[in-house]
């Protein structure tokens, strides 16, 4: 398979996705238009008439079924929560995160996870299963005042963490967010806040909304993870807000990648410095700007420039990147796609192998890219129930040596076509299936089997 033509395959795939998603949204016109931030069954106290307010110290009186509290006028008796209403707001596009800082309380706890089986069937190989706790996270956010708030993520990944007679196993326990945000602005604006702390990167669409029920497929688009390296945080400080109902941004300065621990095989990932005692190359600069022209529908831009170093060597190299992503939610359909790019410079320098090793420093490419786009649909939409059944298709591209002129070091590209179904029984639970052929430009292909579940709340 020519690298150029499986590039022609993915445009081909975005226009027909464009044509038949786009024209299903109705322009926006005003802020009832917003997809629902809530489920279906709404949490909406009834209205209680008010009745006559009693004198002072008078009491509870007795009804037919037991004890009425008598409220004083303009109040509303507590309401409580019936089969189907969760209490918290759940954004279909961005999962729970603003829904936390809604809740009534304070201080308010959440988390997600999922759990991952995977048969791998290289080619030419024996197949090989795979059962893992893949993710386990608890949120804690807290409200302070109505200008000061916090947030914050832990993550435990594959179960565990240890060490095993002197094996290390691969499981992880991370703080994937902590930060204060400070609303500027007095009053109920939102056009602009301080962000300081650990943050997300704001590239892409996984690596800020990757709450398992939130998107389709067991794992991760690869995209996301191979040539954007979700997850990818830093510690920084930015501004973000939303100036005018849709439109939305965030501009950080964080700490810069470490160009040594890049790698042809998986980009930039091995590079994330991840606040853990990071020796710093020098800044970087990143940012998004979101739109959401129609309803259910939100475009993203991000942009990427940094300083990686590394130590090692007498240069400092510089990353620079875009992605620019779409998601709809319409009248049943799904539709996502995601475009990134990234450009590392001096990778001659990077490929020189230092006295005593054996190996060069790095084997990244100068230029990585990936595409892919995804369409599914709600065939149980017509039906008189907040369950999903959403059967899905999905195609990605990527090359972490997108256009590498020494044989030595280029390899394959993959095209990786993947069919699947995700069944929410409720919005915040997703029970999934998808197959999945990834396709080398050269080199052996590799079928995958994946079933999974996720929770959010």
């Amino acid at each position: 398979m020519v690298k150029s033509q499986s590039i022609l395959v993915i445009i081909g795939f975005f226009a027909c996705l464009a044509a038949g998603v786009v024209l299903t949204a109705p322009m926006r016109t005003h802020a009832q238009d917003s997809p629902p931030a809530t489920t279906p069954a709404e949490t909406v106290p009834e209205t209680v008439e008010p009745t006559e307010e009693p004198p002072p110290g008078a009491p509870v009186t007795e009804g037919e079924s037991g004890p009425t509290i008598l409220m004083p006028p303009g109040e509303v008796a507590p309401k409580e929560p019936e089969a189907g209403e969760y209490g918290v707001q759940i954004d279909p596009l961005r999962g729970m995160q603003q829904g936390r800082f809604d809740r009534a309380a304070k201080t308010s706890v959440g988390g997600y996870g999922e759990l991952h089986l995977n048969l791998i069937k290289p080619e030419g190989e024996v197949a090989a299963g795979r059962l893992d706790l893949h993710r386990f996270v608890l949120f804690i956010a807290h409200n302070f005042n109505d200008r000061f708030r916090f947030y914050s993520e832990l993550e435990l990944e594959h179960a565990f963490v240890a060490d095993s007679d002197g094996v290390a196993i691969p499981g992880s326990f991370q703080v994937e967010q902590a930060f204060i945000d400070w609303r500027i602005l007095k009053g109920d604006s939102e056009a602009l806040y301080l962000r300081a702390g650990v943050v997300l990167v704001p590239m892409g669409i996984i690596n800020q909304w990757h709450e398992p029920p939130i998107f389709n497929g067991v794992e991760r688009p690869f995209v996301d993870r191979v040539i954007i390296p979700t997850t990818w945080r830093e510690g920084g400080a930015g501004i973000w807000g939303e100036p005018i109902e849709g439109l939305r941004y965030e501009f950080y300065v964080v700490g810069g990648l470490d160009a040594s621990g890049f790698s042809g095989s998986s980009g930039l990932r091995g590079g994330r410095l991840q606040v853990t005692q990071a020796v710093l190359n020098g800044p970087a600069f990143t940012g998004r700007i979101e739109w959401e022209p129609r309803l259910g529908m939100v475009l993203g831009l991000a942009p990427y420039f940094g300083l990686a170093g590394p130590k090692s060597l007498d240069v400092n190299v510089k990353v620079s990147g875009i992605a620019a992503d779409w998601r709809i939610r319409r009248k049943g359909f799904e539709s996502r796609a995601l475009l990134a790019y990234f450009h590392v410079s001096d990778t001659d320098a990077l490929r020189t192998i230092l006295p005593g090793e054996t190996v060069p420093v790095s084997t990244v490419g100068s230029d990585l890219f990936g595409v892919y786009g995804e369409l599914g649909y709600n065939v149980i939409r017509s039906v008189d129930t907040e369950m999903e059944l959403v059967p899905f298709v999905r195609l990605d591209y990527y090359d972490t040596t997108f256009e590498e002129s020494n044989p030595f070091f280029d390899l394959p590209a993959f095209l990786v076509p993947t069919v699947g179904f995700s069944y929410r029984p409720i919005p915040q639970i997703a029970l999934k299936f998808d197959y999945q052929a990834l396709l080398a430009s050269f080199g052996p292909n590799e079928n995958r089997w994946n079933v999974g579940m996720g929770w959010m709340f």
